[in-house]
């Protein structure tokens, strides 16, 4: 889940494995982000996903090896110290949104009407 996701897998019935992984470890992040801006009582887009992807990977590979009693403080905690990677709220846009014009390439010419 980084820039790019690379398939390794060589059979068809692999591949649709891999990217069903893919999927689910995608919307396990989203949910976690959702948790937390629940208890935060703050928009979900105020949670960076690269962030929360990077911190819960670091982390659950710690789970892996705890005891499974340890691993609902060890969750409180995690979410708690996502909630301290809040992104500051954008400000309002000064200006709107608009398309601006493409400068032409050539001088243009107008022509003049007869008197």
């Amino acid at each position: 889940m980084g820039s790019e996701l690379t398939l390794r897998s060589g059979t068809p019935e692999t591949v649709y494995q891999e990217v069903w992984g893919a999927l689910v470890a995608y919307n396990v992040v989203r949910l976690e982000m959702a948790e937390v801006a629940t208890e935060a009582q703050v928009e979900p887009t105020r949670l960076s996903f690269i962030t929360a992807l990077h911190y819960l990977r670091h982390e659950w590979g710690w789970m892996a090896i705890e005891a499974p009693g340890k691993i609902p403080p060890h969750l409180t905690r995690l979410r708690n110290r996502l909630a301290d990677l809040l992104l500051t709220e954008k400000r309002g846009r000064s200006c709107p949104r608009v398309v601006k014009k493409l400068r032409a390439r050539y001088p243009i010419r107008a022509v003049s009407k007869p008197k």
